[in-house]
């Protein structure tokens, strides 16, 4: 009699076929399991989702030998080689590395002047907010690469959590000057404590204010008009949108304290007042100029007198 039910085996159409199960978990305890993990099995092109709890089954699968493939965008990609048996339900685990990630970047250019014999001062900041799924314990460095350039510049970690920068100044180059990073890629990385790197963010600087505001009045160690003295300056001509900050600063045994400011001043303006008394004595002040990315431009700070 002629066997011709495929589940038959003695059929000629008979396939033996297994079972695998098994679940996805993060790499580190508590070990949670991890939804929408693609399950893919080659040859043969056999697929699944993980559910909710990080379980898969793979059903009616012929025997022989497969490599099984565990993807997650958000996960560090894992496979493992396996044999499937004829009525076997096989039981397997992954446990993924989940990727830090770079949720936020920024990239500001400051230049400063000051006093002789000190030298004027260019430099950048950059600060990158990067997570972790298994914990910020994992975040094992942080970097920076700039296009065309084969320096590598690590970020520190700040007292802000999850929160990395890095201050470059201008004569950390060649030319002695920002400029030579103007426009291009500033290509920036994490990588965890398995060398599991994130994607890659990218960043242009693309502008350095240069030459700053320049103090009108007081100045020199001049007398102020008053004790809420009036601050001038002259108007920097420019082709972007920014605003004017003002600081005023006492001198007392050579130390400077903060005791004025102002911040967001428009750009049509050309002074401001103080608008609080200042105690007699040597003060100095500053004024500097702020676009809308936070690049910033400050004059050399003028001396003034209040009688």
């Amino acid at each position: 009699m002629p066997h011709k039910n495929p589940l038959d085996p003695e059929s000629p159409a008979f396939v033996s076929t297994g079972i695998l199960r098994g679940q996805v978990t993060t790499f580190y305890q508590p070990y949670r399991g991890i939804r929408g993990v693609a399950l893919e099995l080659a040859p043969g092109n056999m697929n699944t989702l993980s559910d909710t709890t990080g379980a898969f089954t793979l059903r009616n699968i012929p025997e022989g030998e497969y490599t099984l493939f565990a993807r997650h965008k958000s996960f560090a990609s894992d496979s493992m080689r396996i044999t499937v048996e004829r009525e076997n339900s096989a039981r397997l685990t992954f446990q993924l590395d989940a990727l830090p990630k770079i949720t936020g970047l920024t990239g500001r250019t400051f230049h400063v002047n000051n006093l002789p014999p000190e030298e004027n001062v260019d430099f950048a900041l950059f600060e990158a907010r990067v997570e972790d799924p298994d914990g910020r314990a994992d975040i094992a460095k942080v970097w920076m690469q700039i296009e065309g350039n084969a320096r590598t510049d690590t970020l520190r970690e700040t007292s802000q959590t999850g929160v990395y920068d890095l201050k470059l100044f201008g004569n950390d180059f060649a030319n002695g000057s920002l400029h030579s990073i103007l426009g291009r890629r500033l290509r920036f990385m994490a990588s965890d404590r398995l060398g599991k790197r994130s994607t890659i963010e990218e960043l242009l600087l693309f502008r350095i204010i240069d030459p700053p505001p320049e103090i009108l009045s007081p100045k020199e160690r001049a007398p102020a008009d008053s004790i809420r003295p009036k601050l001038a300056w002259t108007r920097l001509p420019s082709t972007f949108a920014f605003t004017y900050h003002v600081r005023v600063e006492r001198i007392a045994s050579g130390i400077p304290t903060l005791v004025w400011e102002r911040m967001a001043i428009p750009e049509a303006e050309t002074f401001v007042r103080v608008d609080r008394a200042l105690a007699r004595g040597e003060h100095r002040w500053t004024i500097a100029v702020v676009d809308e990315f936070g690049n910033t431009s400050t004059s050399t700070p003028a001396a003034f007198v209040v009688r």
